[in-house]
């Protein structure tokens, strides 16, 4: 389940034993003002909120508005044991569950199950997809972005599909270039403004092009930080309105950056078949496999030539994970695109196998073969990569 916390004094009590059971994802000091909380419960949809009642007043106010959203989030009320009028009140507002402090473990199991099996018979009202989709580039100039950019049209084209691209490479965002894309708006703005997100806000940040919604990344601005919290809210927001959201990142492995991976149905990993690409490939994957995320992990080989020196077999053998498509090698497509600042034309070969990658993603079934650069069988080339980079690790990340 997931849950926020509200109130004085409140995480102190529960944030231990909770961990076990329930995924916070705020937790609220004070009480919030009435229209604040309303937009977050509509923002992330949250399985419970537990509730302090040291001001009886204001937790009932708050109780009622949980209540009033419609969404069928339960609340637990947490607090000193008080008088039977109050805890009538306390009750009448919608409140589930009573748990007086200090909290004890087995009482706190009680009222999780409780509200656990009221969601069973009545779930929430609050649809969020789960199709997102991050890629990583093994290095710089792997054609990350660009491989972003035609999925996710692809995607866009499905009939009732709305699609999302943001740009989360604060440095080097190449989706606004290859779209032309020259206002202002970024993931900057969207993350200042997460607890006010709405549809209004958020039609003013996105870019369309077609059917295909953007987030971009904004203007080179070096030293930009993200806080991984808020970041996770645009992406909650987001969640609630589109099909399929894309995430193109640097993969620099900043913080939030591994706060939305671990958000993502599955994580790829862009490389081409030369020794670098696949030698910084591997260094990603070794860090994302201490992060616990080797099982949404698989690697798209962009740029493939019938004259690799690697072959797919080999890539998969190097990097342990699959090899779940590959791409030709089509600078001439590529470029006329960029120019024109759209995708590629979806007819020629390049493009079909772009459209066979995103039905793959939907569940569509296809045979993602036909859509796969023909495979070389080449000489063994382990000894090439005998010392992985130690530039990742899953501990550097955790301490900051």
């Amino acid at each position: 389940m997931t849950g926020i916390i509200i109130g004085p004094h409140v995480a102190e009590h529960l944030s231990a034993q909770l961990l076990v059971h329930v995924r916070i994802g705020r937790t609220f000091p004070e009480y919030p003002a009435e229209a604040e909380l309303t937009r977050y419960l509509k923002l992330t949809g949250p399985s419970v909120v537990f509730l302090s009642t040291e001001d009886a007043r204001r937790a009932i106010a708050l109780a009622q508005v949980v209540d009033r959203s419609g969404i069928g989030t339960q609340t637990v009320a947490v607090g000193q044991p008080c008088d039977p009028q109050t805890l009538l009140d306390i009750m009448r507002a919608g409140i589930r569950e009573f748990i007086p402090v200090p909290v004890e473990s087995r009482r706190l199991t009680e009222a999780l199950a409780t509200v656990s099996e009221v969601l069973s018979r009545k779930p929430l009202a609050f649809h969020a997809t789960d199709s997102v989709y991050s890629f990583l580039p093994a290095k710089p100039g792997d054609g990350t972005s660009t491989v972003v950019l035609n999925t996710g049209c692809c995607l866009a084209r499905r009939p009732n599909h709305r699609t999302l691209i943001a740009d989360f490479d604060l440095n080097l965002g190449m989706v606004s270039f290859l779209l032309k894309i020259t206002h202002g708006h970024s993931v900057l703005d969207a993350v200042r403004l997460a607890d006010r997100l709405d549809e209004d806000v958020w039609n003013g940040l996105i870019t369309k092009r077609e059917e295909l919604d953007v987030l971009c990344s904004g203007r080179l601005s070096p030293g930009n930080t993200l806080d991984s919290s808020r970041v996770e809210d645009v992406l909650h927001f987001a969640k609630r309105f589109y099909s399929t959201i894309c995430l193109d990142f640097s993969g620099n492995m900043e913080p939030y950056c591994i706060k939305l991976l671990h958000q993502s149905k599955e994580i790829f990993v862009v490389c081409t078949a030369d020794v670098p690409s696949l030698h910084f490939a591997r260094a990603k994957i070794q860090f994302l496999r201490e992060a616990g995320m080797e099982e949404r992990l698989s690697v798209l080989l962009n740029r493939s030539e019938r004259r690799n020196l690697f072959s797919t077999k080999d890539a998969e053998k190097l990097l342990g994970v699959p090899v779940r498509f590959t791409f030709t090698n089509d600078a001439r497509r590529v470029s006329s695109a960029m120019r024109a600042g759209t995708c590629i034309d979806p007819k020629c070969e390049l493009g079909r196998q772009f459209e066979i990658f995103a039905k793959g993603l939907t569940g569509e079934a296809l045979d993602a073969a036909k859509g796969a650069a023909p495979e070389a069988h080449k000489k063994r080339f382990i000894e090439y990569f005998a010392v992985v980079p130690s530039t990742y690790h899953v501990d550097s990340v955790k301490r900051r």
